[in-house]
């Protein structure tokens, strides 16, 4: 009976792991300079964080619309679009972390590690897509949003970047359509002129991953924490990045997963011929 053995000759899988908001095990907070820094060190592929407006023009990384004072109740809450940068720094600061500016998060990551960027809010695209490209090259990033009129500005703006819609946001006075374009999205795509989309992983239902091939389009999912199922996930073909909350445990099942075959005793000979 010949011996087999083990090697990687196999095609390996192709997913990019996204830390979600930045976190890793070691660095809880998000959407932080710490957060990315860590990141960095430790090899994570590619981070995602969110992107607001204060009320003077800075464009910063904060995910909430709003930001709670400390020793305020839950109803004080302020709107992030009504402060000015120094106030919402200092509120952060209190809170025991510090809200970084897009530039200097772009200026800390050139070079260094993928950017996924969502733009939480319409009316300040062109701003973001000239701090971008400033300092990273188009193959480094993605902008994203759930916002179909920054999608399709953004592709207006600049055909070069690549857009992905986000999907998993149920909005407007019509619940129950709004839902359904969330599972089929085919005519926000073609209104959007998205390159991906990023739907919920509750949303891979009613052949979507089938669908988003036919229409040749990118599929980011967010956010899995889960083992199980960031394996079951990584098996698809059709699924090009997992966003998530445990990009080190993603990575292990990743290399868990990468495929091997069983190769013969002379196939095993022919290749340590070539080696010889």
């Amino acid at each position: 009976m010949n011996q087999l053995h083990r090697i990687s000759l196999a095609q390996p899988l192709k997913i990019s792991i996204i830390a979600h908001r930045g976190r890793t095990a070691t660095v809880k907070s998000e959407n932080t300079i710490e957060a990315f820094q860590k990141a960095i060190e430790i090899g994570i592929p590619q981070i995602e964080f969110d992107l607001r407006m204060s009320q003077d023009g800075y464009i910063i990384s904060y995910h909430d619309r709003s930001i709670l004072p400390s020793g305020c109740n839950s109803s004080d809450r302020l709107e992030i679009k009504d402060l000015r940068y120094h106030e919402l720094q200092l509120i952060a600061r209190n809170k025991g972390f510090e809200i970084p500016l897009f530039e200097d998060i772009l200026k800390l990551c050139s070079d260094r590690i993928v950017l996924d960027i969502e733009i939480k809010e319409e009316g300040y695209e062109e701003q973001i897509i000239a701090l971008t490209t400033q300092y990273l090259k188009y193959s480094n990033f993605v902008l994203k949003s759930f916002n179909d009129g920054s999608v399709r500005k953004i592709k207006d703006l600049d055909p070069q970047i690549k857009v992905g819609l986000l999907l998993g946001k149920v909005t407007g006075r019509f619940p129950l359509l709004s839902i359904l374009a969330q599972f089929f999205p085919e005519y926000r795509i073609f209104k959007t002129g998205a390159d991906f989309v990023a739907p919920h992983f509750r949303l891979l239902r009613f052949g979507f991953l089938w669908r988003m091939k036919l229409l040749k389009k990118e599929v980011y999912i967010w956010t899995v924490n889960d083992k199980w199922r960031l394996a079951k996930l990584m098996k698809s073909k059709y699924i090009s990045a997992i966003i998530t909350d445990e990009p080190e445990l993603a990575l292990q099942v990743l290399d868990s997963l990468q495929p091997t075959r069983s190769i013969t005793d002379g196939e095993s000979k022919l290749l340590n011929n070539v080696d010889d």
